[in-house]
């Protein structure tokens, strides 16, 4: 009897042995991953300053926002480094972006890059990045064209605009920043949906397609909200078509949700990284441009400029390049411009 319970007793140690065993292994498990868990958060980058190009000419719009966005990002990164601007200006935003491709993928170097760098010079042929050539770190702004027409012509809404080109094929001609361009390829994309035919006249700029449809010379204009807005609060033009996904607040036009599209081309900036960054010095940079873009002080810039903050994550920034890549692409096709 006495052997019995002695043997009971020295197993009962025995599993309490193995319990404490198990527990601190477990502990020292939970500690270790807790521990590579703030060494990341501990991670030294970054330990210099860190390189924004802007492929963009000192002073532009796209140059201004970059500059705001990347001093207010810098309060919000770990160690509290600078962000230093470099205008690479040249072929259309070819040669910053080219810089960008061939940077070390370690952080330092990053550039505010547009629709244009991802989505439409990549089809002609210059450039040799293209659409994934790069990591997106985030989707910042966008500016969605609209189509406008006279208060005073005959087009009081979007359906009697699409009576008239309906029953005259040609007839309406819209002002663009010319063929291929973001302006020019949304109305493409509008047209082809509906069924139509319209007539593109270039200029060089959308001041100048809204100054050519006052004058008469042109019967609408595609163009950025910045060049047309201070004329619809004048009430001399209105919009028909929002070339955004969004409903549109505008009494008698549509959006391309109305329409049941899946989304045109935005003028839209993102911020670049070259690829193969590491997860950790990319979600550095996320966190703080993040940040950056809530600011007070960026909100109201960009609102003054009368565009949109659209955020979209790295992944669905790519997801959204290789959309309006792939929209592009198609559209240049139609057009002739590309084979």
């Amino acid at each position: 009897m006495k052997k019995s319970i002695q043997l009971l007793l020295f197993s009962l140690v025995l599993i309490l042995a193995s319990a404490c065993s198990n527990t601190k292994e477990s502990a020292s498990q939970n500690n270790s991953k807790g521990g590579d868990k703030e060494a990341k958060v501990e991670s030294k980058f970054p330990e210099k300053p860190i390189k924004m190009i802007v492929p963009f000419a000192p002073g532009s719009i796209n140059d201004n926002s970059a500059r705001l966005l990347a001093k207010l990002a810098e309060k919000h990164l770990p160690h509290k480094e600078s962000i230093t601007i470099e205008n690479v200006e040249g072929g259309g935003g070819i040669i910053g972006m080219t810089q960008l491709m061939n940077a070390k993928p370690d952080g330092y170097t990053i550039a505010y890059g547009t629709v244009s760098h991802v989505s439409v010079l990549p089809h002609f042929g210059e450039a040799s990045f293209t659409h994934d050539s790069f990591q997106p770190i985030m989707k910042n702004t966008a500016s969605i064209p609209m189509l406008v027409v006279r208060t005073d012509s005959k087009w009081n809404t979007f359906e009697d605009w699409l009576k008239f080109v309906q029953e005259n094929p040609g007839k309406f001609s819209y002002a663009t920043t010319g063929p291929g361009s973001i302006s020019n390829l949304n109305m493409v994309a509008v047209a082809e949906k509906v069924g139509v035919k319209v007539k593109n006249v270039p200029y060089e700029g959308g001041a100048q397609g809204i100054t050519a449809l006052l004058g008469g010379h042109i019967d609408g204009a595609v163009v950025m909200p910045s060049d047309a807005l201070e004329q619809i609060k004048a009430g001399t033009l209105k919009p028909l078509i929002v070339f955004g996904t969004e409903k549109t607040e505008y009494d008698g036009a549509v959006s391309l949700a109305d329409l049941k599209m899946e989304g045109g081309i935005e003028a839209f900036s993102m911020l670049f990284a070259p690829k193969k960054i590491s997860k950790t010095e990319l979600s550095i940079l996320h966190e703080a441009f993040h940040k950056a873009q809530q600011d007070p002080e960026y909100v109201d810039y960009v609102k003054n400029s009368n565009s949109q903050i659209l955020y979209l994550d790295p992944s669905k920034s790519q997801a959204e390049a290789t959309r309006t890549f792939e929209l592009a692409g198609d559209l240049l096709k139609k057009l002739g411009i590309i084979k």
